[in-house]
């Protein structure tokens, strides 16, 4: 079968290919031009990141590759201070939330700060890397908390395996707890399912994805400090959100 059949295909690899080479040009050239012309680098890289995100998705979107709702998303975007958690059915989640927040941190992988394009990059946005020891981790966090950056964090730890309801770990609610911060949740659903946990990047749905995204409860700090001890609170934390996301979640 010929490839005019399949526009979508051709739409998802020239968007692989978009993210490859156009992460690889901005890693490797436009990165060091910040770096040695902007005083507050770290700030400047992760508001170029930001651009281009926004840009990338405006260019799927334009070309009809996918489409985007979010129901909130204006409200996300004067967020500040807050742990954002998110269910993680997609690669491009982490793409399209960190588009939608002006000043957004991760914790990213450490492997990805020995890559050779990527690891300019993420040493000059000043993203935490997951290997810290846990002290250093949380004080890292706690820094960018209090200067008003959002931290986006997937509790899941890895992609949800289709046609499966997520299972939260318990990092994030140590977190949120040890900085004292609060936690704004998102719910995110992509129909039909693409780019999730274990699908070939060659595999196609038969029609472009619709991702819809939902901003679910705002949790202040005194929501889970009234349960006193951090074990406890941390379990009641996430059990109360591990119901809460297996109900927006679940076909039933």
């Amino acid at each position: 079968m010929g490839w005019a059949k399949y526009p979508w295909l051709v739409g998802k690899l020239f968007a692989l290919f978009f993210i490859f080479v156009g992460g690889g040009v901005l890693a490797t050239i436009i990165v060091p031009v910040v770096m040695f012309t902007h005083h507050d680098r770290q700030e400047q890289t992760q508001n170029l990141v930001r651009v281009l995100f926004r840009f990338y998705l405006w260019l799927l979107q334009a070309t009809k590759i996918l489409s985007i709702t979010f129901e909130g998303g204006q409200k996300l975007a004067q967020c500040k201070g807050a742990v954002v958690i998110a269910n993680h059915p997609s690669l491009l989640d982490v793409v399209i939330l960190m588009a939608y927040i002006p000043r957004a941190q991760c914790i990213v992988k450490h492997e990805l700060w020995n890559h050779f394009f990527l690891g300019c990059l993420m040493r000059a946005a000043g993203y935490i890397r997951n290997d810290l020891p846990p002290e250093d981790l949380v004080a890292s966090c706690r820094k960018n908390l209090q200067d008003g950056r959002c931290l986006i964090i997937f509790p899941e730890g890895t992609r949800t395996p289709i046609g499966t309801l997520p299972k939260l770990h318990r990092g994030f609610a140590n977190i949120a707890f040890l900085t004292q911060a609060p936690i704004q949740t998102v719910v995110i659903t992509c129909i039909p399912p693409t780019l999730y946990k274990g699908e070939p990047w060659w595999k196609v749905p038969l029609s472009p994805p619709v991702f819809s995204l939902v901003l679910g409860p705002y949790l202040d700090k005194g929501f889970y400090f009234q349960y006193g001890q951090r074990g406890i609170a941390v379990r009641k934390l996430v059990e109360y959100l591990d119901a809460y996301y297996r109900k927006m979640l679940s076909n039933g």
